[in-house]
């Protein structure tokens, strides 16, 4: 039945980008549901924060401390070890990357590629989440992760760029 379906991950799972994304930050911060908001700020020409938002605590996840450290680990070793399903998009990425792929598939058509994502908060940087679902992408891993590297690429290095595997190109 379904059970058996959804343990395998088959069958139908309906979750919008937004709600994966809320899901993985609660991962990683411990088990907090947020409140999505886009932006941390708004500042001025100059660069001084005019207003600030904290998004709301909606409640905590009540989950036992070491099953959440064993999802980050899955999730560490999925982006970054050897057989990982996107740890080859991720090779020499100097970030530690905690995702996972995904393939959604649809009758008739093409699959559906996803890649959920997190960096932890650096010394440097605030944390992020990634999503990225590509419509009829295939495998998350060639359809998917890439777009979640580029993206954490701009929000880690901006126009410096960062090392892409494999390639001479900076993105």
């Amino acid at each position: 039945g379904d059970n058996e379906n959804l343990a395998v991950g088959q069958g139908d799972v309906q979750v919008s980008p937004l709600q994966l994304a809320v899901a993985y930050a609660a991962i990683a911060n411990g088990g907090d549901i947020v409140t999505p908001h886009l932006g941390l700020d708004v500042q001025d020409a100059t660069g001084f924060v005019q207003r600030s938002f904290n998004p709301p605590i909606r409640r905590h996840l009540n989950i036992d401390p070491l099953y959440l450290e064993t999802i980050r680990a899955g999730l560490r070793d999925a982006a970054s070890q050897p057989g990982g399903t996107s740890a080859d998009v991720f090779a020499n990425f100097p970030e530690q990357v905690y995702g996972k792929t995904g393939t959604a598939q649809y009758n008739g058509q093409q699959d559906y590629a996803w890649y959920a994502c997190f960096v932890p908060a650096t010394a440097t940087s605030k944390p992020i989440v990634v999503v990225v679902t590509v419509e009829q992408g295939g495998f998350g891993a060639v359809g998917a992760a890439p777009v979640a590297r580029q993206i954490l690429s701009q929000w880690f290095f901006g126009s410096k760029g960062a090392y892409v595997a494999g390639s001479s190109k900076t993105l």
